[in-house]
């Protein structure tokens, strides 16, 4: 079974194909009710959980850690407990962090892994979309790293394969809690008079923030955002920005993953 978070699509794309390789019969994506319901609730299907979600800030997206916190799920006492991220270059200790967030619900952790995939956060100064030329680098090199993964989860459930990169502690210990503190509010996103009122951003949205006004059909954000910034990648005008740090930055759009085209 394999449970997903994705914004983006890259950790949708990487979970799909993980799907195929291990020949698991159910993907779920966390969505709507499901993410954000009071009770979830989930019903094991098969000999494995493996929990695919982007790294956030060098740590656990906080809308996954609060999932794993509340959601029930049957038979996930009995199976291991796989860890696999995307992120953009390293993940710090989020390997850890989730670690800790399946012990504190009695789980078993097994494997943890990472997978580079295109930078998505563009919302503070100093932080861009990949050039293209990295952008297809990281891309093609994603499909023999999830191959690894599928085989070391079927031979090796107990390898560790993270990149943590450098000031590891620091990132995860410090920068990540005044990340999700001070830098996750949907106040600052804006729309401007590129917007057509297409409606991709409220139907791509994962935890259903969005939503276009009736009269302007211009989209408002609520307060349960998960930054993920699919509503500013996916904007087919460009029209979105978060403040004034997105201006002259780059969309991306994962061409490895259909659900979140909206």
């Amino acid at each position: 079974m394999i449970i997903c978070f994705s914004g983006t699509g890259n950790s949708a794309a990487v979970a799909s194909r993980l799907s195929v390789l291990l020949d698991d019969e159910s993907l779920v994506l966390l969505r709507g009710e499901v993410l954000i319901g009071e009770k979830p609730a989930l019903t094991l299907k098969g000999e494995r959980i493996i929990w695919v979600f982007p790294t956030y800030s060098w740590g656990v997206p906080p809308v996954v850690a609060d999932f794993i916190r509340r959601v029930e799920i049957a038979g996930a006492d009995n199976v291991p407990h796989f860890m696999v991220t995307t992120c953009g270059d390293d993940i710090g200790r989020t390997d850890r962090m989730w670690q800790l967030l399946i012990g504190m619900r009695g789980w078993s952790t097994a494997g943890r892994w990472s997978v580079r995939m295109p930078n998505t956060y563009v919302c503070m100064k100093g932080f861009d979309v990949d050039s293209k030329r990295v952008e297809r680098e990281k891309l093609g090199a994603m499909p023999s790293r999830v191959a690894d993964i599928a085989g070391a989860i079927i031979g090796r459930p107990y390898a560790v394969d993270v990149e943590t990169g450098s000031w590891a502690w620091i990132k995860t210990k410090l920068i990540y809690p005044w990340f999700r503190r001070y830098a996750m509010s949907s106040k600052p996103f804006r729309v401007s008079d590129a917007c057509i009122g297409c409606g991709a951003c409220e139907r791509g949205c994962p935890t259903e923030n969005i939503r276009l006004n009736a009269g302007t059909k211009r989209p408002e954000w609520d307060d349960n955002c998960a930054l993920c910034l699919h509503c500013y990648h996916y904007c087919p005008t460009n029209a979105i920005a978060y403040g004034k740090n997105t201006g002259g930055k780059g969309q991306y759009r994962c061409p490895d993953d259909a659900h979140v085209q909206g």
